[in-house]
């Protein structure tokens, strides 16, 4: 069923959706999928309830349990399909929050506001959460929101400066606060996977970091497909004149 302001959105954390997804994909869920396969699975009895309603407002599972033909189609996907299998996924489930906002390209302020009519209303800050999560294990991943883009933009300032040296230009040490940071040349989705990692001195769950090696293959055979790679040719110079 896709979620909608008139019912109770959900509101699981996204690692454990992507986990339990991950582990029909590869093992299969015991079906049927109630709060002791959920136990068994790893998730904590804190979040049991909440991922079970999440799991079927999102149509992973009926009411009964059982895998429906989303979570079904998820699973037989070959890998080559497995993301876009993601997208699709997501887009019939948030399909009215997608009227109003773009994962792709909307920042997080943008998203919010696209959840302030959905129910909980003390639970929407982690519905963003869930709808960030669900679409970066697709590869989609927002914008960040610009920092100070209020202020007004200040003229630039003319001065005189020094012919420059370049043989005395020292390339920048590298950045060693623990950001991951990107020159833009690798896809996107793989961009935005590596961008969710933590920065250093944080840590994550046991969980977080097996859903994340899993997704991280996954999106890694996606944007560069296995095979056999040819060695280039390399032409030694002279070699095509005639022997004298």
């Amino acid at each position: 069923m896709p979620v909608t302001p008139d019912q109770p959105a959900p509101y699981a954390p996204s690692s454990a959706i992507i986990e339990l997804v991950e582990r029909h994909r590869n093992k299969g869920l015991p079906t049927p999928v109630d709060a002791d396969v959920l136990a068994r699975a790893g998730i904590s009895g804190s979040l049991i309830p909440r991922t079970l309603q999440a799991m079927q407002t999102l149509d992973l599972i009926d009411a009964d349990g059982k895998p429906s033909q989303v979570l079904e189609g998820i699973r037989l996907a070959p890998e080559a399909e497995y993301l876009p299998r993601l997208g699709e996924w997501l887009a019939g489930a948030y399909g009215d929050a997608l009227q109003f906002v773009d994962p792709a390209t909307d920042d997080e302020t943008r998203i919010r506001d696209a959840f302030r009519n959905y129910k909980p209303v003390g639970q929407q800050s982690r519905m963003v959460t869930l709808f960030i999560g669900l679409f970066k294990a697709a590869g989609i991943t927002p914008i960040k929101a610009a920092v100070g883009s209020t202020r007004p933009k200040l003229a630039p300032v003319r001065t005189r400066t020094r012919p420059i040296n370049k043989s005395s230009v020292q390339p920048p040490p590298p950045k060693t606060n623990g950001a991951v940071s990107f020159d833009g040349s690798l896809p996107p989705a793989l961009s935005g996977l590596l961008a969710s990692l933590p920065t250093h001195g944080q840590g994550w769950t046991k969980a977080e970091r097996e859903a994340f090696m899993t997704t991280f293959g996954v999106v890694l055979d996606f944007c560069f497909p296995p095979g056999v790679v040819t060695a280039p040719q390399v032409t030694v110079e002279g070699d095509d004149e005639p022997d004298a």
